[in-house]
């Protein structure tokens, strides 16, 4: 039988990240919705911002709700215009909202070769070297190492992320297959930054003691089309 509606076919659009207050997060989802986003995913995580960000952004050391929205290429600035009108809205409520093209995240993510092996650890770079811009960095590392990960980053020159749980999916026959030990707890970090910072700021990361062991982490970066902050006062950028 042929479905002629597939649920999880998606044409090429953007992805539409959104970090705000916890308890926040349905109210974002509510404003995408209406701006014509089929929906979206609130998942949980923490600030780990300097206080100087914090001050501007609001997105400091504290419970956040992060919101996944995929939407159409067609209907992306309708919707970041009406996260700007929304975050506008409340006053102290602050966050950032930011869009990524996922076509051309895919063809930086999934062509060439195999990720090289080797190294202090098996952290890895994809699409690091974005000439303008900004960037979002993402490591996934074994539970307890975000923070770790935070402060390394710091020295490079990232000003703050955003920290959440997750667990790992190997099977037992991964883990014979490539020699390692794979822990299933594991935090992931988001660091959005200046794209000339992205590179040094993954190699601070890949220095960590904690991270010689191999399989103990990978990292890949993905360029923001656009980056918003939310909340009133804040600059809104087009």
């Amino acid at each position: 039988m042929t479905m002629r509606n597939n649920a999880f076919a998606f044409p090429a659009g953007k992805l539409i990240l959104s970090i705000v207050g916890r308890h926040r997060g349905e109210r974002i989802v509510a404003a995408t919705k209406a701006a014509g986003a089929p929906g979206g995913t609130v998942a949980l995580g923490r600030g780990t911002a300097t206080s100087a960000v914090l001050e501007f952004l609001g997105i400091g050391d504290s419970e956040k709700d992060i919101v996944l929205t995929l939407v159409p290429a067609e209907l992306a600035r309708t919707v970041m215009d009406a996260l700007r009108r929304t975050g506008s809205q409340r006053h102290g409520e602050r966050g950032v909202a930011m869009m990524i093209d996922l076509a051309r995240a895919a063809g930086k993510l999934f062509s060439g070769t195999a990720a090289e092996q080797g190294g202090r650890s098996e952290i890895r770079s994809t699409s690091m070297n974005q000439n303008d811009g900004h960037v979002l960095v993402s490591f996934i590392v074994n539970r307890g190492y975000a923070d770790d990960a935070m402060a390394a980053a710091r020295t490079a020159g990232a000003k703050g992320g955003t920290i959440l749980n997750a667990r790992g999916t190997g099977r037992e026959e991964d883990v014979k297959f490539f020699g390692v030990t794979l822990v299933p707890e594991k935090e992931i970090l988001l660091v959005v930054t200046e794209a000339d910072k992205a590179e040094a700021i993954v190699e601070a990361v890949r220095a960590l003691p904690c991270l010689e062991a191999p399989g103990s982490g990978i990292a890949f970066s993905l360029a923001v089309e656009e980056f918003a902050a939310l909340g009133e006062g804040a600059a809104q950028e087009g």
